[in-house]
């Protein structure tokens, strides 16, 4: 304290512990809810970028057939969470599956004839902790579309 002219000045440049308490609490809270939220977040933007990707795949596969007047395959690989896309058997890309999304199912093999018709009609089932994609192919035209499972 600093006293003039009979008057008592304090020096208040600082903080009190409550306030200083109160900021912490309220860092700790965010932060905890941040926490909380995250890996949610990104289990749901892994399923929707791999299943995307999936359906991209499985519709430039069935143009390209199309196109090139060509059969193509699409070979699934659960146990390493990936899939091969090959041209009258010439292998041309491997696709992984986003980290933490993996095949459920016994999904092996999609074959795409020239006209762009499925052999058979398909569903690949996509995880990712309690999240579900279903990519279906229709039998007859080869029609490709995502269920959302909640």
């Amino acid at each position: 304290m600093i006293e003039r002219q009979g008057r008592c000045l304090q020096n208040n440049l600082g903080y009190t512990l409550l306030e200083i308490l109160l900021v912490v609490a309220i860092l700790a809270g965010a932060g905890f809810l941040l926490y909380l939220k995250i890996p949610s977040d990104l289990q749901k933007r892994g399923i929707e970028l791999s299943a995307t990707r999936l359906l991209e795949d499985l519709r430039e596969t069935q143009q390209a057939a199309m196109a090139t007047n060509a059969w193509y395959r699409i070979k699934f690989f659960p146990a390493t969470n990936e899939y091969m896309i090959f041209k009258e058997g010439q292998y041309i890309r491997t696709v992984s599956l986003a980290e933490g999304v993996s095949f459920a199912g016994n999904s092996s093999e999609l074959t795409l004839l020239p006209t762009g018709a499925p052999t058979v009609g398909m569903t690949i089932i996509l995880k990712a902790g309690s999240l579900e994609r279903r990519i279906i192919i229709a039998p007859v035209m080869g029609r490709t579309r995502i269920e959302i499972v909640r």
